[in-house]
């Protein structure tokens, strides 16, 4: 590697580090990465090939050189030659002249033909990822000394690939929605789910509710972004500072909120309601002062259903009613009975 070429490369890893520093996306990271090895190279093709963990087929994550219509197709099983061995053991493929080799280069090329390549093993936490691979048309363009280079750069794709996964893990652990800093959805429906069994075991009832912030959409657009989610989150703490410890809120849709009322029958469960509707009427949101208003729909366990489902469909039937009705108004699910059909009061 000529000294301009080091300098060159010492400059594009620089770029590299202050990007995956500032993302948890992977896929950025790998197009700067790949995109700065064209340029270090002139290659004719480079991809980031990853193995899928469900299936044990590779894929390509991000190709140049390629045509779309190729790098949707790849699919290729963990083989035992040289890209398997590579995968398995982190021995670099170095092919100097695929004339020298023409099995091994067969094994390696993807799309087109080359004259030389070279392939680099992808790994985190002793875990194979995939692979680097990058050819050119002529021969003897990379050598020993590009194994290491190549080898740094698809570290850092390897960094990428797995802060991304932490990530996304973290996120699927995380139970909290730091927007408003009420539990999110999916671990409030089990809590839920655990207030179903505990009525069944103590044939006690209690209400859900789903308060839906009326006319959110056109916050944004007259506040501007930053007013619309301050809103959110002292609307988020009005509701949770009028809760008891056995009651809980969590974050239902992106301007509506859930609200489970523990211990509860219908008619204490609506005054709840209204009580948390009249207190988002009277109050004013933001430095800008924004006034605005709930439309809440109320169903209570097992009054009104007998499972989950059903009991989710009763609240979202009624906050349609509420809504329906004039918006900032409470509305609470009817039991539908022999003589009569299901319906809906407001109140």
């Amino acid at each position: 590697m000529t000294s301009l070429k080091s300098e060159e490369c010492l400059n594009f890893v620089s770029e590299i580090l202050s990007l995956l520093k500032s993302t948890n996306q992977h896929e950025e990271v790998l197009h700067l990465i790949v995109d700065r090895i064209v340029r270090m190279y002139r290659c004719q093709s480079c991809a980031v090939v990853v193995v899928d963990q469900e299936t044990e087929y590779l894929n390509i994550a991000l190709g140049y050189g390629l045509s779309h219509t190729f790098s949707k197709a790849f699919r290729r099983k963990l083989a035992t030659g040289a890209i398997g061995k590579l995968l398995w053991t982190g021995a670099p493929i170095l092919i100097v002249d695929s004339e020298a080799d023409p099995q091994q280069a067969e094994e390696v090329k993807l799309e087109n033909p080359f004259g030389s390549a070279l392939c680099v093993q992808i790994t985190a936490d002793h875990r194979t990822i995939g692979y680097l691979h990058v050819d050119a048309k002529g021969k003897h363009v990379f050598t020993a000394e590009d194994v290491r280079v190549l080898q740094s750069f698809a570290d850092f794709a390897a960094v990428a690939i797995h802060k991304s996964q932490l990530f996304e893990a973290n996120l699927r652990l995380d139970r909290i929605d730091h927007e408003t800093n009420l539990e999110k959805y999916a671990p409030f429906l089990e809590r839920i789910h655990a207030s179903i069994e505990r009525s069944r075991t103590l044939h006690e009832s209690f209400g859900l509710m789903i308060l839906d912030v009326d006319n959110f959409k056109h916050v944004a657009p007259t506040y501007g972004y930053d007013s619309s989610r301050k809103l959110l989150k002292q609307m988020a703490d009005l509701i949770t500072s009028r809760l008891r410890n056995v009651d809980a809120a969590g974050r239902y849709g992106f301007d509506e909120f859930v609200v489970l009322r523990a211990n509860s029958d219908l008619v204490e469960a609506v005054l709840f309601a209204d009580e948390l509707r009249g207190a988002v009427e009277r109050s004013m949101f933001t430095s800008r002062e924004i006034r605005t208003s709930v439309s809440v729909g109320v169903a209570v366990y097992p009054r009104h259903a007998a499972t989950i489902d059903a009991l989710l469909l009763a609240v979202k039937q009624a906050l349609f009613e509420a809504q329906r009705s004039g918006r900032n108004k409470v509305a609470h699910f009817v039991e539908e009975k022999p003589e009569e059909s299901a319906g809906l009061l407001h109140d």
